[in-house]
């Protein structure tokens, strides 16, 4: 008998070791809150290659560089990327105009969460959606679009430079 009372003895000993002393609880939180929708392009200048002048039209078209989009605001959201250009100026002589002027996205590389979809714009003259996107969360997408000008027969040699900006909303 005196074994099972000291087996009592320490095992009330224990359990009385092991409870937390008298006191209060804490409660503890954290907040996420919602962040930005941005957009990243290439900022050094791109050439589009170079050719012979000629008297028939033709076309020049090259990758304008990786562009990238993060939306960080969380939850259901879309977004729309839109591009404008501007003419295609020369040092003298007529500039080839952003109606000649042509975005293909190409391939987007997107995060789990979102669906990004392409949209062909032929006329960079006015603000155009090139990409469509549709986020059930933080999500992220990127591309390379190629860019297409329509060269006009007969225009001087010379290099001609344009800008071409992108916005997302």
């Amino acid at each position: 008998m005196r074994k099972y009372l000291l087996i009592a003895s320490i095992l009330a000993t224990l359990v009385g070791a092991s409870a937390l002393p008298a006191g209060s609880a804490t409660p503890a939180t954290f907040s996420l809150v919602a962040g930005t929708l941005s957009i990243s392009t290439p900022t050094a200048s791109v050439s589009l290659g170079s050719q012979v002048s000629s008297i028939t039209s033709s076309t020049m078209a090259g990758p304008l560089g990786v562009v990238s989009v993060s939306d960080q605001r969380g939850g259901a959201t879309t977004w729309t990327v839109s591009v404008i250009a501007t003419a295609f100026t020369p040092p003298a002589g007529p500039a080839d105009p952003a109606s000649n002027v042509s975005y293909a996205a190409g391939t987007i590389t997107a995060s789990a969460s979102v669906v990004a979809i392409p949209v062909a714009a032929s006329d960079l003259t006015g603000v155009t959606t090139v990409v469509t996107g549709t986020s059930t969360g933080v999500s992220s997408a990127s591309w390379n679009p190629t860019i297409s000008v329509l060269v006009p027969a007969n225009f001087a040699p010379g290099v001609y430079a344009a800008t071409i900006t992108h916005s997302v909303a």
